[in-house]
């Protein structure tokens, strides 16, 4: 999968599913974190869904903040062949 499919896939997925409730629409920047859009439980739905659609399991040592700062972040380090 490219990063590019990727990051569109994860995008969607965002604000689709984990931004319910809010008129805010996050971007492949918009941290996620820093800015209070992602919490503990939903990070575990981001990386169920990563595991999802790259067909691939993320190593526990890999679940660090710096690889789930934003979107595209997330989809470089997972899709793009890092892991």
């Amino acid at each position: 999968m490219s990063v590019e499919v990727a990051t569109a896939q994860l995008l969607a997925y965002v604000n689709e599913e984990l931004l319910t409730g809010t008129s805010f629409r996050a971007d492949a920047e918009t941290p996620l974190f820093e800015d209070g859009w992602i919490d503990s439980l939903k990070i575990l739905k981001i990386i169920a869904y990563v595991e999802t659609i790259t067909g691939r399991e993320i190593p526990d040592e890999l679940i660090v903040m710096k690889n789930f700062r934003s979107v595209s972040t997330i989809a470089k380090t997972f899709a793009g062949g890092e892991v």
